[in-house]
């Protein structure tokens, strides 16, 4: 089979994944809608956001930095783990101190405790078994799926149990903790080869090394996800950004995840494919049309009936999120189409181009938020987001005809 097959199958199984994982989502969201008020949701955002922002900001590169070796999992392993498990330290300690600038910044005195007790996330995370990474590298989209959809699944359960038991905002974090234990287990009991505690200074230099760009662009691409809930959640408070967490959950994010999937599926054949360009270029574009092609005929549906989707799925409570759907939608379009190049633009190494679109995309985006958003309130600032998404698409296209 061609890598251009392989990248296709690839994304064929990405996206029979991925719409089992928006079933999952939109099950979950029906629930937790009905257990939950908008608080609960704009609480766990801002939680999400500290987590988030240690993460990229510890960035090590250590799967893409497997993906683009020519060596195998194996020589990475042990090293790769003692980092993941160092990293995963440090990015629990630097929570708990933003943990106390959020809880005083939002004035919000739960914050510390969520975020607190979410630090273990990441320390949990950090002693996942590295060599799980061979399911991408490999491209056995199969098991790399059905390895993924285990992982949502186990956490979508607790999340539900846990928000019939406790109606709060604890239910939504107790549901990570528990889904970044299950991850742990099931990444040792998936494969014989276990790592040891054990760092090779010149295997640990390669990966840190590749992580110098990749880090500006992990950090850009957090904010560029993320900046939207931190701003309204300040300009609007924890209600609204409730509102706007599960409007775009329902729109903007469902698009996102499959380019994300796609992502995932395509860089590992791009990879093999970087000293072939015309090659390259062509797998490139044949992922692209199937992936544009499919998110946009599954987005009519919300954009000719947002109403009944945020009436049916959300609830009541909710109706107010109506008016966000359509440029919402639009806007993960878009968004989908630049995060499928960025697989173009890993796989050739163009950091430069990528980091030029995460941080011309971020600029705009928070300037017409908070422009936008004081005159319009929270429909001027989502349509901010989606004319930030447009605007910096010029620099995509440049990237993509740009060859090595």
């Amino acid at each position: 089979m061609s890598y251009t097959q392989k990248t296709l199958a690839g994304f064929s199984w990405q996206t029979l994944y991925k719409g089992l994982l928006v079933g999952v989502a939109m099950i979950k969201m029906y629930i937790l809608a009905r257990l939950l008020n908008p608080e609960a949701f704009g609480l766990f955002s801002l939680t999400a956001i500290t987590l988030g922002i240690t993460e990229s900001l510890t960035q090590t590169g250590i799967n893409v930095t497997i993906l683009q070796s020519k060596k195998s999992v194996k020589y990475f392993l042990d090293t790769a783990w003692v980092i993941a498990i160092i990293r995963g330290f440090i990015i629990g300690s630097i929570m708990l101190l933003l943990g106390l600038f959020m809880q005083s910044y939002y004035q919000e005195p739960q914050l510390l405790g969520l975020i607190g007790v979410a630090a273990l996330i990441p320390i949990i995370k950090g002693f996942i078994n590295p060599y799980i990474v061979t399911l991408h590298k490999e491209m056995r989209f199969f098991q790399d799926s059905l390895y993924r959809f285990s992982l949502v699944l186990v956490e979508s359960l607790a999340v539900i149990v846990l928000g019939l038991i406790t109606h709060s905002v604890w239910a939504l974090v107790g549901g990570l903790i528990i889904g970044a234990i299950y991850e742990v287990i099931i990444s040792f009991s998936f494969f014989k080869l276990k790592p040891k505690f054990a760092y090779v200074p010149s295997k640990g230099k390669a990966i840190l090394n590749n992580a110098k760009w990749l880090s500006v662009s992990t950090v850009l691409n957090y904010l560029n996800e993320n900046v939207d809930d931190f701003v309204l959640g300040k300009m609007f408070g924890t209600h609204s950004l409730g509102i706007y967490h599960n409007s775009y959950a329902l729109s903007h994010k469902v698009n996102y995840d499959f380019s994300k999937s796609a992502h995932h599926s395509t860089l590992p054949a791009f990879t093999q494919l970087e000293n072939s360009p015309e090659r390259l270029q062509r797998a490139f574009y044949r992922s692209l049309l199937a992936l544009v092609a499919f998110i946009s005929f599954a987005s009519l549906p919300l954009i000719l009936f947002p109403g009944f989707f945020v009436s049916f799925i959300l609830g009541d409570q909710w109706l107010s999120a109506i008016p966000l759907v359509r440029p919402l939608v639009f806007a993960g379009m878009v968004q989908s189409i630049s995060n499928m190049s960025y697989s173009l633009f890993l796989a050739r190494k163009q950091y430069k181009i990528m980091n030029l679109h995460l941080f011309s995309s971020l600029s705009i985006m928070l300037v017409l938020i908070i422009w936008w958003g004081n005159t319009n309130l929270l429909l001027g600032a989502v349509y901010g987001i989606l004319v930030a998404r447009l605007l910096t698409l010029p620099l995509i296209l440049l990237g993509i005809l740009k060859k090595k």
